[in-house]
């Protein structure tokens, strides 16, 4: 039992130095198209994580990666975006992979990074009070579902790959 917890735990903090770091590399670059649109390299780790360890340590990953990637970033702004946003579209991922077996990975990733550009999008309209924002929202929705694909078979492409003994133990 213990050691089932542990190998969890350790998985947990190597997936959030890979989402933290990915998360700091893709903030190096800049905006996707319009302002704001990014890949979300970093999610692959967070969905990753909720899919073979569990919707705890994945948003354990998650926070990890926006407190720290905001931090060493330099971005502590972006919290007050990432936070929310990340949050609810973990929950929403949490809950299509709990409640039914009926979606596929690229599907759940998709509908992800859609609520996560969206509630972001949400949440600088509520701040700045600058309502003009949502006029970018379907093209932000645009290329949430572009990076849910591509985030949604990379994760997919993973899992295929690891050990079956792997995804056994940590269920």
């Amino acid at each position: 039992m213990k050691n089932g917890i542990l190998r969890k735990i350790s998985m947990t903090g190597i997936l959030s130095a890979f989402a933290t770091i990915a998360f700091i590399i893709e903030g190096l670059f800049p905006p996707l198209f319009i302002p704001g649109a990014r890949m979300g390299i970093s999610n692959i780790f967070i969905l990753l994580t909720v899919v073979i360890l569990g919707y705890k340590y994945g948003f354990a990953v998650l926070i990890v990666k926006i407190l720290i990637g905001s931090l060493f970033s330099g971005n502590v702004s972006a919290m007050l975006y990432s936070l929310p946003a990340g949050i609810i579209s973990c929950t929403v991922q949490v809950l299509m992979v709990n409640l039914t077996e009926k979606f596929s990975i690229t599907a759940i990733s998709v509908t992800g990074a859609i609520v996560n550009v969206t509630v972001q999008n949400t949440v600088f309209c509520l701040i700045t009070r600058v309502w003009q924002y949502f006029a970018y929202l379907p093209y932000l929705a645009l290329t949430g579902l572009i990076s849910g694909l591509i985030v949604g078979l990379s994760v997919y492409l993973i899992i295929k790959k690891l050990p079956l003994k792997i995804l056994a133990e940590n269920k």
